[in-house]
């Protein structure tokens, strides 16, 4: 099967190591059980290490080899141990009832096509939890709302070098869509060679935005009650200037 994040692998990690606004909030909620904890869309373990490093028991899924074969080498320069699985939540046979944690970060839960896929992932997370077990998702802001108005417009969102020292550049072109709350987002990886070449490598991805009080739905409908929502990863308030949503969900009583 082709790995749709293989050319994402090659670049996440220039781009994305120096961001570690949110560890401390996944640290300090990990730190609440004794239970092992799950990181949906682990990608190269950017929290999952971290995770481990401070004690916890941890699981990693993501359904790209390139990602994982990244996350276990931080592991391994980390000195830490990480229970890598190459799948995504559907096909990840979990263990039932045994997770503290389920923590799906960083907009993964916006692969998620449409209602049914949702809401079988909320399923799929429920069942893998332990009775007091907690669900952690972490989504777009009304401020990183969708925006059709710059639909097309080429955006560089990163110049820097890779691992060995590569130059390169990360454009993003977006096609937002309000009425299907959808964006397609191609990604172009731009390197210029030592003879002046410019080279293009190019990933596509189409994510499902999902508004507050849908949010507040599809959790009611998947069996959580909402016990937190939060604007940023300091536990702000949710606004309408918020960066992020990051509700924390239980297992609903009723």
């Amino acid at each position: 099967m082709t790995d749709r994040y293989a050319v994402d692998a090659a670049f996440y990690d220039a781009i994305h190591d120096e961001f570690d606004d949110d560890t401390g909030l996944w640290l300090a909620y990990a730190g609440q059980t004794d239970a092992r904890v799950l990181v949906v869309g682990c990608g190269t373990g950017r929290i999952a290490a971290p995770l481990a490093a401070a004690g916890s028991r941890v699981v990693g899924i993501d359904p790209s080899a390139a990602m994982l074969e990244r996350a276990r080498d931080r592991a391994a320069r980390a000195g830490v141990t990480v229970d890598w699985r190459p799948c995504g939540l559907l096909d990840a046979g979990l263990e039932p009832g045994t997770f503290g944690l389920v923590l799906i970060p960083a907009d993964v839960f916006l692969y998620c096509e449409g209602l049914d896929e949702q809401l079988a992932w909320l399923a799929a997370a429920r069942e893998a939890l332990a009775f007091n077990g907690r669900l952690v998702l972490d989504l777009p802001g009304p401020a990183l709302w969708l925006d059709p108005a710059s639909n097309g417009q080429p955006l560089l969102v990163f110049r820097g070098e890779t691992e060995d020292g590569q130059p390169f550049e990360a454009w993003h072109v977006h096609d937002d869509d309000l009425a299907a709350q959808t964006r397609w987002l191609q990604v172009t990886y731009e390197r210029t060679g030592p003879d002046g070449l410019v080279r293009r490598l190019r990933s596509e991805h189409t994510l499902r935005y999902v508004y507050p009080q849908e949010l507040r739905h599809l959790l009611a409908r998947a069996g959580f009650e909402v016990v937190d929502l939060y604007g940023d990863y300091a536990a702000g308030v949710l606004s309408n200037d918020s960066d992020r949503m990051i509700a924390i969900a239980e297992r609903s009583t009723g």
